[in-house]
């Protein structure tokens, strides 16, 4: 296991919406996080674990859809049926949507928020950054 203290975060052009995928740890394949989303009000944090297979393949959508302004891609907790998902329209407005915690859980938050296509580089820097850790 290798324990990684990095944020990656979803850097909004407002104070009401916020996501955040706080790095805990490597294990083989897999990061696990603290994703955090602030929603409109809403807001709730829990623990996000993704294969870097999955890091990649959402890397390489985003940076499409950023060049294209078309496309959706989504990320899936391996432990419970929470995910992000992005949308993007031609007119460069993101949506943001999922579900942060297990609905096993006692608690979990279903958020939806728009940004605009802006946003996409840096978050993808950062997760291609965070991938260049690796567990020997």
């Amino acid at each position: 296991m290798l324990e990684i203290e990095n944020t990656i975060e979803l850097k909004t052009n407002t104070e009401t919406e916020r996501l955040s995928f706080a790095v805990r740890y490597l294990v083989q394949l897999n990061f696990t996080f603290d994703l955090t989303v602030l929603s409109n009000g809403f807001s709730g944090t829990s623990h996000f674990c993704v294969r870097r297979d999955q890091l990649e393949k959402i890397c390489a959508d985003l940076t499409q859809m950023h060049v294209t302004l078309s496309g959706t891609t989504h990320l899936e907790d391996n432990d419970s049926d929470g995910f992000v998902k992005f949308e993007i329209e031609s007119n460069g407005r993101l949506k943001v949507m999922g579900q942060v915690g297990g609905t096993h859980e006692d608690h979990f938050v279903k958020f939806k928020f728009q940004t605009d296509q802006t946003v996409i580089p840096l978050f993808v820097q950062d997760f291609k950054l965070l991938l260049e850790n690796k567990k020997n």
